[in-house]
């Protein structure tokens, strides 16, 4: 006879799953938060159906109710009368997709592989793959209203506005011309920026990957005239380790604290309001304008690839599907070269 299955509740099997995402798998913070979410409404799903998740174990578990999850969750959307994104179908069922695989591998939901193997089939022919949205550039217009937004704030005597005025200007300069993620741009320290050659070491990328930033002068400017008024003149490790974007607002108190990603939001909001901009650039949209102007000027896929940190070129084709520009100059270099003679007879 076989070794005895484990007995689990299913909350606590939930549990086990997001713990191990964490501890074993190396997940980011954000991933496992986001699978807490989506197994939390399966949770919710099965107390509807009157499965108690703090009493039922996983072991009585009928496949029946894991795959017919999505089909609540549709049913749920068309009566407040909306459709379920896309994004969403995608997210809850990978979520699922990996805490039954955790089950099963783990010995705690008994299957017969037969069974074990449709289930997962069904569950991933339920996700689909629905192309990603385009991404949404910014117009150049509206970036130009923020940066002369930035540079138009008077100096203030208050050492606290004048860091904010100071930061906001090199924010804007380093998302445009870095491309970097929000995530990773807060995640910087000073001893991450290297003014001399004008980039920074970004330590922190998505998947734990490392890779190089780059600057332009103009950042690379702002970023000094900031730091000298932030720091003055200290040098030393203990200032490397400083968050290169801090917060000024009066609940960071007298220390460095890093800026989050909502604080580099409300940043550009407040911008966005000041310029009279009807809408409001995201951090991520910098991002989509940097790598489709990088495609424009260079037509180098692979490049744009390296600098956004991308792990497929897939991801990376995206932008070339939204760049004017390059699409205009390859059908001016089909359609406006001088025809030869002997097309001329051709068509006639």
């Amino acid at each position: 006879a076989g070794a005895p299955m484990k007995t689990i509740g299913l909350r606590s099997a939930v549990l086990a799953f997001l713990d191990s995402l964490s501890v074993r798998y190396a997940r980011r913070p954000r991933t496992v938060q986001t699978y807490r979410t989506a197994l939390g409404r399966f949770l919710e799903y099965l107390s509807a159906l009157g499965v108690d998740p703090d009493q039922g174990a996983v072991s009585d578990l009928d496949p029946i109710l894991v795959r017919d999850f999505v089909t609540f969750l549709e049913g749920r959307y068309r009566e407040a009368g909306r459709m379920l994104p896309a994004s969403t179908r995608q997210t809850y069922l990978a979520a699922l997709v990996g805490w039954v695989n955790f089950l099963l591998d783990e010995g705690l939901w008994e299957l017969p592989a037969e069974e074990a193997r449709r289930l997962l089939r069904d569950l991933r022919a339920q996700r689909g793959r629905p192309s990603p949205p385009l991404p949404r550039l910014p117009r150049e217009e509206a970036l130009s209203a923020l940066l002369q937004a930035a540079r138009s704030r008077p100096s203030s005597r208050s050492l606290r506005k004048e860091l904010i005025r100071l930061r906001d200007m090199a924010l804007l300069l380093v998302l445009r011309s870095s491309g970097i993620r929000v995530g990773e741009l807060v995640a910087l320290r000073r001893g991450d920026f290297d003014p001399v050659q004008g980039l920074l070491w970004v330590r922190h990328g998505k998947g734990g990957k490392e890779r190089l930033a780059f600057l332009d002068a103009a950042a690379v400017q702002a970023l000094q005239a900031y730091l000298q008024a932030r720091d003055g003149s200290a040098r030393g490790k203990a200032v490397d380790h400083r968050p290169l974007f801090a917060r000024h607002d009066k609940g960071a108190g007298d220390q460095t604290r890093p800026m989050t990603p909502e604080g580099v939001r409300r940043a550009l909001w407040a911008l966005a309001r000041e310029a009279g901009l009807a809408e409001t650039l995201t951090p991520h949209q910098f991002r989509h304008y940097f790598a489709t102007r990088v495609l424009e000027a260079t037509g180098d896929l692979a490049a744009v690839q390296d600098l956004l940190g991308h792990a497929s070129p897939t991801t990376t084709r995206r932008y070339a599907r939204v760049s004017p520009k390059r699409l205009q100059a390859v059908h001016r270099q089909a359609f406006e070269r001088p025809e030869s003679p002997a097309e001329d007879r051709e068509e006639q």
